[in-house]
């Protein structure tokens, strides 16, 4: 104000001239991100509905799982939970400083895994999962971190499997945030066999998955694997660096896997049988060689399966033109997979409880290579 009380006309002239900058940037900038930035951000994420009409379906997010039904922000992308809502929020309140928060994060985590600093590992990887969980290689990657790198660092094997099994975690809700990807599904695969199956600690972590899970970890393996390959088949979704014919061979390769370690779970029974006998312990003898049969007619079936998955994965990929030394090795490994069959199959036919010991002689353990 001047001393007549009169106002400033120059106080006048700024707040005018700020006010009209502010309109021309705003001219300027909401063209420019309504109509290129914004859509083609959209188009980068594969969604196709218009800012306004998501924010409208956010707003009747409360009232829709209120009512018992599943919630969708864009038509076609996974359900939305209660516990999606913070890190929808988080991104939204971030606005332009997303980007530098999660290279913040990710340069901790590492730095963190590498001090062998764990107490925070958890909620970082949390919080770089809100911001980009439109990313399968972000889920991939981190819980290649939690699985291999940060679970080795523990002397504990119930620590060690603690990890891996964070590792799992973060995978499957990788999966429920991606379930078009074909490469998080291959990776939980990957998990499940390499980690869980026959890793030098494997005779630990298998156990805790059959407790846990009621099945070998092979078996999961595979259908982790299995799911892969039909989602790979409608949505292409793999990535680089996975090679399409090698992935899913995997799937083949489990369930061989599996039908191996049932048919040492055979010969473990049936040795255990005749030590009994040998012993004088008729009854352990018995209730031994009852576990064996049926680990046999397990381990039949599971060779069954495992030959006819190799038989359908070398006539696909003959129609689609693979390698002839890609093919050839499927049909060796169909050729493994017959023997074992056609061997136990004769077994089968012919062993009883009196010849049991006789018949053991001409067994062999298979071992995995």
């Amino acid at each position: 104000m001047s001393r007549g009380g009169q106002p400033r006309a120059g106080g006048w002239t700024t707040a005018v001239g700020l006010l009209l900058v502010a309109v021309v940037l705003a001219a300027a900038v909401y063209p420019l991100r309504r109509y290129v930035v914004e859509p083609r951000r959209q188009r980068l994420l594969g969604r196709h509905e218009p800012p306004g009409r998501r924010l409208a379906l956010c707003s009747q997010f409360a009232f829709s799982t209120a009512a018992g039904t599943s919630v969708r922000i864009v038509p076609g992308r996974p359900a939305l939970e209660l516990t999606d809502l913070p890190s929808k929020a988080v991104t939204l309140i971030l606005g332009g400083f997303r980007g530098p928060y999660v290279v913040y994060l990710w340069i901790k985590v590492e730095e963190e895994k590498h001090e062998k600093v764990h107490f925070d590992l958890i909620d970082r990887y949390t919080k770089i999962a809100a911001l980009q969980s439109d990313y399968p290689e972000m889920w991939v990657f981190h819980a290649w971190n939690l699985a291999w790198n940060v679970s080795v660092q523990w002397q504990s094997l119930e620590r060690k499997y603690q990890w891996i099994r964070r590792g799992a975690e973060f995978l499957r809700e990788g999966h429920r945030k991606n379930p078009h990807s074909a490469r998080i599904l291959a990776e939980l695969g990957r998990l499940y066999s390499e980690k869980l199956g026959k890793s030098r600690e494997a005779f630990y972590y298998a156990e805790r998955v059959r407790e846990e899970e009621g099945r070998s970890p092979f078996l999961i393996a595979y259908e982790w694997y299995d799911l892969a390959r039909q989602v790979n088949d409608r949505y292409d979704s793999l990535g680089r660096g996975l090679s399409k014919p090698v992935t899913y061979s995997q799937a083949c390769h489990n369930l061989s896997y599996y039908a191996r370690e049932l048919t040492q779970e055979t010969y473990d029974a049936f040795k255990v049988s005749v030590d009994a006998r040998a012993d004088g312990r008729q009854a352990d003898a018995r209730s031994a060689f009852a576990r064996g049969k049926d680990r046999l007619d397990r381990a039949i079936d599971a060779w069954a399966w495992a030959r006819r998955e190799w038989h359908d994965q070398t006539l696909r990929f003959e129609r689609e033109g693979a390698p002839a030394v890609l093919l050839e090795v499927y049909r060796r490994f169909y050729a493994e997979a017959d023997a074992f069959h056609q061997g136990l199959v004769q077994l089968h036919g012919t062993l009883t409880y009196e010849n049991l010991p006789e018949q053991f002689q001409r067994m062999e353990r298979p071992e995995f290579r």
